[in-house]
């Protein structure tokens, strides 16, 4: 009967297609976020990968006075870090493209803007909104994309067990009362 179960629990998920982040190295998240308002220019970006870096071919961030790039970009592990300069307020552009432990490129762009408090207390608050209610969301987003890839999983041995069971219980009260059959 357990073996039964296992079985069919195993072969639902085998049958199941690898999600892309599992086949090929993706951004997971990146601190500046995608559409994330920040006071002020960090002095570091940090971007986020599935898998292990292997190479970093280039990391780029260019704001309205140009590049804020500082040095050579640095990875440990899925991690890679890049130093910046100080930079004006306005819209800021990370470009990225580095070779995954697989061998695959893994190319893209993050795009954010800086917004000091003065000059959204100067424009009235119409552009950028509050700065501290958009870091809030910015930090709920990078929650849920650290937390998404054991969505499909936990939602595949639960869709699996759910039957399983089900088939369990018919057998059992089949066993215990052979003549309702």
């Amino acid at each position: 009967m357990v073996a039964l179960t296992v079985l069919l629990v195993a072969a639902i998920v085998g049958w199941v297609p690898a999600p892309p982040a599992a086949a090929h190295g993706a951004l997971l998240y990146s601190d500046p976020a995608e559409d994330a308002v920040v006071e002020a220019l960090p002095s570091r970006a940090r971007l986020t990968f599935s898998d292990t870096v292997a190479t970093i071919r280039e990391i780029t961030v260019v704001g309205p006075d140009g590049s804020v790039t500082n040095g050579a970009a640095t990875s440990l592990g899925p991690e890679v870090s890049q130093t910046l300069w100080a930079g004006p307020d306005g819209e800021y552009l990370l470009e990225y493209f580095v070779v995954s432990a697989d061998g695959h490129d893994v190319r893209g762009e993050v795009r954010f803007v800086v917004a000091s408090r003065a000059a959204a207390a100067g424009n009235g608050g119409s552009e950028g909104g509050d700065v501290s209610a958009s870091a809030a969301v910015t930090e709920e987003d990078k929650w849920w994309q650290r937390g998404r890839a054991a969505v499909l999983p936990v939602g595949l041995v639960l869709l699996g067990t759910v039957p399983a069971l089900a088939l369990m219980h018919r057998r059992r009260r089949a066993a215990a009362h052979p003549a309702e059959r």
